[in-house]
């Protein structure tokens, strides 16, 4: 990814070690110590080096490629950031921090800095993926506009930095909260669920297999002679189906409503039971799998922000 200019600025250290130097200075000329010359000088001089050493540190480093992980409000979003060291000195002490806006219509600020799990370290000729968190205090589409990467190393006294641009979008989920009671769950129709069905069901077929479906009713049989990815269709049997409609919880907050149906999505993914959602003027048909719930829950995010969420 290209990435701008590296940049120098002071760190807020100064605001303890600029006085201090100043201190040292004025005794060294009021009572002409030649220790205090000689200690302010060495010090001096090693805070001028470090410039050097923290410019070193960072310029050499390439960031790859970013990928942002939605969440759930109250988790934390992950942030994986690859890494690549083209030089053969070790990079010490990355530190990262995030710079982007709200896409859609919520108010309110989230954290600039974002923290990783233990030292970032990166050495000569070598890659990394580091990850970095941060929390999910809000629900909504958010986009990633750029990422400031930078160091202090070694003393702490300056800052070295770059922008890199990255232009990301991604989701914040309500949270997962509410009642694990299943409203009503609708029989599956003619054709039976061909996502759920049970022992007893009626073999009906086969169909393409649909990226993001469960790999639980792929026909293996018939890939392993070498035909193409198939999943396995039934007919006549009592599978469930589940119809989530804002509407039906009118009597709960917005919010309220939107936990609710993400704890009821999340669960009927892991119990293989189809789902369809409708938020107002904005549906989504029945369907299950991955793909599904990353759609599902992307309606629940940015509900009440757009025209065609408007009435839930």
């Amino acid at each position: 990814m290209k990435r701008e200019k590296l940049r120098l600025r002071p760190t807020g250290l100064w605001l303890i070690f600029g006085p201090v130097l100043g201190c040292m200075w004025l005794a060294a000329v009021n009572y002409s110590n030649n220790l205090v010359y000689a200690t302010l000088y060495l010090v001096a001089s090693l805070t001028f080096v470090s410039i050097f050493y923290t410019w070193r540190n960072l310029a050499p480093l390439r960031v790859e490629h970013i990928r942002v992980n939605p969440a759930f409000v109250g988790e934390e979003v992950k942030v994986e950031i690859f890494l690549r060291n083209p030089g053969r000195q070790t990079i010490y002490g990355l530190s990262f921090a995030r710079l982007g806006e709200e896409v859609a219509r919520w108010r309110g600020s989230t954290p600039l800095l974002m923290r990783g799990r233990g030292t970032i370290r990166l050495e000569g000729e070598d890659s990394c993926t580091a990850e970095v968190f941060f929390p999910a205090l809000r629900r909504g589409m958010y986009r990633l506009e750029a990422l400031l990467v930078r160091t202090s190393f070694p003393f702490g006294l300056m800052w070295a930095s770059f922008r890199v641009p990255v232009e990301a979008v991604y989701y914040i989920y309500p949270a997962k909260k509410g009642s694990d009671d299943w409203p009503e769950l609708r029989p599956g129709g003619e054709d039976g669920s061909v996502y759920s069905p049970t022992p007893g069901d009626d073999f009906a077929g086969v169909r393409p297999y649909m990226p993001g479906e469960s790999l639980r009713h792929v026909d293996w049989k018939a890939y392993a002679r070498g035909r193409p990815l198939s999943v396995k269709q039934f007919s006549g049997g009592a599978g469930r189906e589940l119809w989530l409609d804002a509407a039906d919880l009118n009597r709960m907050q917005l919010e309220e409503r939107l936990s609710q149906m993400a704890l009821w999505i999340t669960n009927a993914e892991k119990e293989e039971i189809p789902y369809a959602l409708r938020l107002g003027r904005a549906t989504l048909p029945l369907g299950l799998g991955p793909a599904q719930a990353r759609r599902a829950l992307e309606m629940l995010a940015v509900a009440g922000a757009g025209e065609a969420s408007k009435g839930i």
